[in-house]
């Protein structure tokens, strides 16, 4: 029986554990202790605690040095793969997988400039290190890297690469001096031209008269319209044709010119704008008088010599290397609403001299037997009409690019 009851005791279910009774306790009180025995279950922690903790962001170490237009950073990461480094609103953002004091990490950073930098960056990634340069937008020495006063835990200075204020100057100069030797030997090389300062002088007296012959017709028109209104419309040929002729036809030499080789611009623009206005000057105004009192050669004579006023100065003042920045962006800004209007107005001069044309017959011919078909020259007329649009994209096309060259954005060379 013992050993019955004991194989019974094994298998009978085990029995929890109850707090221990004090005899003669009140039973308030037990049930009270029995609440305190019961063990208290475990809170699960939260999924997004965790994803928290999990993705919380390793910091690299960044060491950092400048020159008067540069900056440096050294981002101290091995076996870099799919680095992200952008520049948005004067702050960096550094984001790449690498190997750091973390072990095998993404590692990331921000970094808030004291005073602007161009977006555009330089980044060149070795096998125990990542290197930066920024370029800033004024060239002049910081006190310090962030915009923030105190400097970041994980950014330090890059002794390999630190100067003083001094030495970077001095380093700059020990530059700019090498630069100007360089410039010299380079010069030096080159044939010099015998005639140069003869050339140059030749250029300047052509521009310089040109000048001021344009200068005469754009404050004669001036004058007239304030004074005589409206009326000065109709007898403008009669009153600047012969300075006109004068202008145009010594405006020649600049297809010459090109052509030669005295000045490096190309020959189809100038040979497109020449030719052009003096088929409109010689052919269309000057052997119609029905034309001469039209109210058009007002417009026409009025948009040529505004763009004159300024071309010519330019280019006079080129000869003798002087640059007048105004004067270089008014050369190269005010083609865009006057060469349009100059084109439009020598397209009318041409609408309205196709009838007149055709009526007299003026300038038409008949091709011999057996053929003996008229050929009138207001059918010319037409297809150049046509073709001065074209030549007029082509010199739009041309002056765009002058002004992208002379107007565009320099970009700072890296030192």
């Amino acid at each position: 029986m013992g050993r019955k009851s004991q194989r019974q005791g094994a298998c009978a279910p085990a029995r929890e554990l109850a707090p221990p009774r004090v005899p003669g306790s009140h039973p308030g009180l037990a049930r009270r202790r029995a609440e305190l025995w019961e063990p208290v279950p475990s809170r699960p922690v939260p999924a997004a605690a965790i994803m928290q903790s999990q993705s919380q962001s390793l910091t690299p170490h960044v060491h950092w040095a400048q020159r008067h237009s540069e900056l440096y950073l050294r981002v101290d990461l091995s076996d870099v793969q799919s680095p992200e480094i952008t520049i948005t609103d004067n702050v960096l953002h550094f984001k790449a997988q690498g190997h750091g004091a973390k072990g095998d990490n993404v590692y990331e950073f921000q970094l808030a400039f004291l005073e602007p930098v161009m977006p555009q960056l330089v980044y060149k990634v070795t096998q125990r290190q990542l290197n930066i340069t920024v370029q800033k937008k004024e060239s002049n020495w910081w006190e310090r890297l962030t915009k923030q006063e105190r400097r970041p835990l994980f950014l330090a200075p890059d002794f390999d690469r630190w100067q003083d204020e001094s030495d970077a100057e001095m380093e700059l100069k020990a530059k700019e001096e090498e630069e100007r030797i360089n410039k010299i030997r380079i010069e030096s090389r080159v044939p010099k031209d015998p005639f140069r300062q003869l050339k140059r002088g030749y250029l300047f007296m052509y521009n310089l008269v040109q000048f001021l012959g344009f200068s005469w017709i754009f404050v004669n028109m001036t004058v007239r319209l304030f004074i005589l209104g409206k009326d000065s419309f109709y007898d403008t040929f009669h009153t600047i044709a012969d300075m006109m002729y004068f202008c145009q036809t010594l405006a020649f030499i600049e297809i010459l010119n090109s052509l030669v080789g005295i000045v490096r611009s190309p020959l189809i623009p100038s040979l497109l704008q020449v030719l052009g206005r003096n088929f409109v000057l010689f052919i269309v105004l000057g052997n119609v008088e029905e034309m001469q009192s039209k109210a058009v050669v007002f417009f026409v004579f009025y948009c040529w010599s505004i763009i004159e006023l300024f071309r010519y100065p330019f280019y006079m003042l080129s000869c003798i290397d002087i640059e007048w920045k105004l004067l270089t962006w008014i050369r190269y800004t005010i083609w865009i609403p006057l060469y349009p209007l100059g084109g439009l107005a020598e397209a009318m001069s041409l609408i309205q001299a196709i009838p007149i044309f055709s009526e007299t017959g003026k300038f038409s011919f008949t091709l011999p037997y057996p053929m003996s078909v008229t050929i009138k020259f207001s059918f010319f007329l037409q297809i150049y009409l046509i073709l001065l649009f074209l030549g007029l994209f082509i010199n739009l096309r041309h002056l765009y690019k002058q002004r992208r060259q002379h107007l565009g954005s320099k970009k700072r060379k890296m030192k």
